[in-house]
């Protein structure tokens, strides 16, 4: 079947990551209600289902599927009748069309980079918006874009329209960017590393403005990790990644990451809670949404969080679809950088320009895994889940790797059931850290 990439629908797609990481439309009172971000959404869905050519679904999707009819099971069990329905809905619409649309539209290193830099602005719009409002502080709002929010003590945690009104949420957003200033960075000339350097200030401005200690631990995690994954053994990298839950819960315990000791436990409280209720239903958990039914409040962790109300079986779907990815990134990353015999000048299998488009799709592999980095460790001290950003950010993943594995088709190996078990088995690694932790240590 002749490949289509349906330029059309990337084009709507474009301007859907626009509506919902800008939010132009939201700038005026009287243009707020339109719904820009469904039509859009919309419309690009149904001319991917019209043009794209081949249609493909990929273990990534399956496995986020199966979480629709799991979770509607999940909640009639629990008590809650039809109101699964209306979670898996949701979940569907808002989490895992999105994701479809941008592993399959990305289909170039061109859309990727569009994509990239839409999100840069994104960011650096809402990093100026951030200091108007810290510039404008009076000791109760400031007159930004979107509500401002103190706390209390004499500060402002900067926020933005829509799903960014918390701050937590836009700290998240700026690191995972930072990896993109840095791709743009290694590209460009003078001027553009300059523009770069200055871009990448700007985003730990707004991070330092968020007043999220989660998301700073993000920032230092994404950068600590750069250069130990770039210099490190397979089996150090193992052992950090391994002992990284266990030493972020310790932190937690001594409030590292919260305002107050008294805030910290209850952070912890809340993972031991939602790990109580893994243990008494570790079929079909408390059931989507009911986790402050049963605890009060947030888990703060949005692995714990998935564990207690999904489940075994639930958890290991989501956990497995994200570790997946975090994982063929990193082999990719660390094994297959370099086309097969690239260094060999008499292999005439390989043509140069074959070589330079694999290294440049290699170059894009890495910046999206340190950004997935960043999200992923911003997730350990944060309930978001199912948050838009990580469907996003995981969708241009899974472009990047089937962009890959189309110049070198013995990377679909990667893709391989046996592969998709393990990595939903590895997963509950960040599960069984914390519970010891929390058990033998504390």
């Amino acid at each position: 079947m002749k490949e289509k990439i349906a330029p059309l629908a990337f084009f709507f797609l474009c301007l859907y990551t626009v509506s919902v990481l800008i939010r132009p439309h939201e700038f005026s009172l009287s243009t707020a209600n339109y719904i820009f971000i469904k039509v859009f959404a919309i419309l690009s869905f149904g001319f991917t289902l019209l043009t794209f050519r081949p249609l493909k679904l990929y273990p990534q999707h399956y496995l986020l599927l199966g979480l629709v009819p799991f979770i509607m099971v999940s909640a009639f069990l629990n008590g809650w009748g039809t109101g699964g329905i209306f979670q898996a809905q949701r979940l569907f619409v808002s989490s895992i069309i999105p994701f479809f649309l941008y592993s399959a539209l990305v289909a170039t290193p061109g859309r990727q980079r569009i994509l990239m830099l839409i999100c840069i602005t994104a960011a650096l719009v809402m990093v100026y918006n951030g200091h108007i409002q810290q510039a404008s502080f009076n000791g109760k709002y400031g007159i930004g874009i979107g509500d401002s929010i103190t706390v209390g003590r004499e500060e402002m945690r900067i926020s933005y329209l829509g799903f960014f009104s918390d701050p937590n949420d836009l700290g998240m957003f700026l690191v995972m960017n930072m990896p993109f200033v840095a791709y743009f960075y290694g590209r460009g000339g003078g001027v553009v590393k300059i523009l770069m350097l200055a871009i990448f200030v700007a985003l730990g401005y707004g991070v330092f403005m968020t007043g999220s200690r989660g998301t700073l631990l993000g920032t230092v995690a994404v950068v600590s990790l750069y250069f130990l994954i770039s210099n490190a053994g397979a089996r150090l990298v193992l052992f950090v990644c391994l002992s990284a839950p266990i030493a972020a819960t310790l932190l937690a315990s001594f409030g590292g990451l919260s305002s107050s000791e008294s805030s910290a436990a209850g952070r912890l409280d809340a993972w031991y809670d939602g790990i109580q209720m893994l243990i008494h239903n570790p079929v079909f958990g408390v059931g989507m949404g009911n986790f402050m039914d049963e605890h009060g409040k947030v888990a703060h962790n949005s692995y714990v969080h998935v564990a207690g109300e999904l489940g075994v079986p639930g958890y290991s779907l989501w956990g497995g679809a994200l570790v997946l990815n975090m994982l063929v990134g990193y082999v990719i990353l660390k094994r297959f950088n370099c086309y097969p015999n690239d260094e060999d000048p008499d292999d005439l299998d390989v043509s140069e320009e074959t070589s330079k488009e694999y290294k440049e799709e290699a170059s894009l592999n890495k910046t999206l895994f340190y950004s997935m980095i960043g999200f992923m460790v911003t997730a350990f001290f944060l309930s978001r889940q199912f948050t838009l950003l990580m469907f996003i950010f995981m969708g241009m993943q899974t472009a990047s790797h089937l962009r890959l594995m189309k110049l070198r088709p013995d990377l679909t190996e990667m893709f391989s059931s046996k592969m998709v078990w393990r990595c939903m088995g590895y997963s509950w690694a960040v599960i069984v850290a914390v519970y010891l932790t929390l058990k033998v240590g504390l």
